[in-house]
């Protein structure tokens, strides 16, 4: 992977991307001994790692150029693709058997997307090596069956570091607690007893009800304060609709626990106990612990954070970084002119381009029955998954690098498929190395003919 990215970029400029120089130049702020740049408030993990590494090669190095800067951090980008290909062989290795594991290893490695952005310091590639790590201790659990608590936590710590590389890692947490409940099923602990289960769930509920309608009472003034949080003094719309979204949302989430804290049918259900036990706090603590520790200035500053997310949030929604009014004429001219469809046509021919038709088409046979085998460790990655790609699809701009994780999961689903195929075959014919090679090819010919192309 390492080799095959170098090869098919020699000759870098410096910057290569246009995102390059916030993170090196930031990480370079933070080794001089710039505890607090300005680009702290945004998830800063990736660079506070590169800071360390540039801080322990300066003992080293002590006249390192620019040169040697953008090096050391695009090296750290082909470890961390180099990292998922590895960690995508070991999950194949788990759930299969070791032939179709490289396969999926291969397979990673030609992914036209992964092996050409791994020469680019990009916080997403960290990102993704993170997410595929979740999803590596996701498959120990299960196909181990090993619930013990460490591995929560270390979920939990690894969602956190995955989410200080960027924002966007936050959509693993359905899928934590999606683990966090399975562990509770599984070890029986941690479950409130059904009479202070139904008046916590009515003391949660209620005080959900009040917020929402406090909300709706003060959005004027919670809007005047937004606006002062705001380095233009514009407020944005993605404010008013994410503070009505939001209060809708509580108002519907309370009313439901009401509901559900008077149904005794429902309280006494054995999973309502499963899914409001107190031990997801202590998940979502350790969570916030591991985010802490890669980006503290990220809470620390926590009102220009937020701003910066509204920023960014907006950025994604509308495609264009300009910050115009609302209201005016500039604003509206942007929206007039959005694709409700060409998200959904960029990442689909990014798909395609990366696994061809074949492959996408034997990913979701492999996910059916792997779903099929093993139900819960399927939902937890369809959970992740899905959020994924409905987030992408929302997003009006639109790029490879936000696609990162797909792949890996995706070739996952590949060589499963392709496992119960061979498997197939090779009941009703007797030429089981003849079968294995055509499968093989079968995938293989679509990124090789790329890898030719390029």
């Amino acid at each position: 992977m390492i080799v095959l990215s170098i090869l098919k970029n020699p000759d870098q400029n410096i910057p290569a991307h246009p995102d390059e120089p916030n993170v090196v130049e930031t990480a370079i702020r933070i080794s001089d001994g710039s505890f607090n740049p300005e680009f702290f408030r945004y998830p800063s993990g990736h660079m506070n790692i590169l800071a360390i590494i540039y801080k322990v090669s300066g003992y080293f190095n002590p006249e390192q150029t620019k040169e040697d800067y953008y090096f050391i951090a695009r090296a750290f980008s082909r470890l961390c693709i180099a990292g998922i290909s590895a960690m995508v062989f070991i999950i194949c290795s788990m759930n299969m058997n070791s032939y179709f594991s490289i396969l999926a290893s291969v397979l990673t490695i030609l992914s036209t997307t992964l092996y050409t952005n791994a020469n680019f310091a990009l916080v997403d590639i960290p990102m993704a090596l993170f997410i595929t790590l979740f999803f590596f201790i996701v498959t120990t659990l299960y196909s181990n069956n090993v619930w013990q608590l460490k591995y929560i936590i270390l979920l939990a710590f690894i969602t956190g570091v995955a989410i200080s590389m960027k924002y966007t890692a936050a959509l693993l947490i359905p899928s934590l607690i999606f683990v966090s409940v399975e562990y509770v099923h599984k070890q029986k602990k941690n479950i409130i007893p059904i009479i202070q289960l139904k008046k916590g769930l009515l003391i949660i509920g209620n005080s959900l009800f009040i917020i929402s309608i406090i909300t709706i009472i003060m959005q004027e003034a919670l809007l005047e304060y937004f606006t002062r949080l705001t380095t233009d003094g514009i407020l944005e719309i993605e404010y008013i609709r994410t503070l009505s979204n939001l209060s809708s949302l509580i108002m519907i989430a309370g009313i439901l626990l009401i509901i559900f804290s008077l149904r005794d049918k429902l309280v006494k259900n054995e999973w309502v106990g499963f899914i409001f036990s107190p031990f997801h706090i202590f998940t979502i603590f350790i969570l916030i612990i591991g985010f802490a520790i890669f980006s503290p200035f990220t809470l620390i500053e926590y009102k220009k954070s937020f701003a910066d997310f509204m920023y960014e949030y907006r950025h994604m929604k509308i495609g264009s970084a300009a910050q115009y009014h609302h209201l005016s004429d500039e604003y509206k001219n942007i929206i007039s002119n959005l694709s409700s469809t060409a998200s959904g046509i960029f990442y689909m021919n990014l798909i395609y381009r990366n696994l061809g038709i074949i492959g996408i088409i034997i990913s979701i046979y492999g996910f059916y029955h792997m779903y099929l085998r093993n139900p819960a460790y399927s939902i937890t990655i369809l959970i992740y998954l899905v959020l994924l790609l409905f987030t992408l699809l929302t997003w009006k701009n639109y790029a490879v690098r936000y696609a990162f994780s797909i792949f890996p999961i995706m070739i996952v689903f590949i060589t499963h498929g392709l496992l119960i195929i061979y498997q197939k075959l090779s009941q009703k014919y007797s030429y089981r190395y003849s079968i294995a090679i055509f499968l093989y090819m079968i995938v293989l010919i679509h990124p090789i003919s790329n890898l030719i192309n390029q």
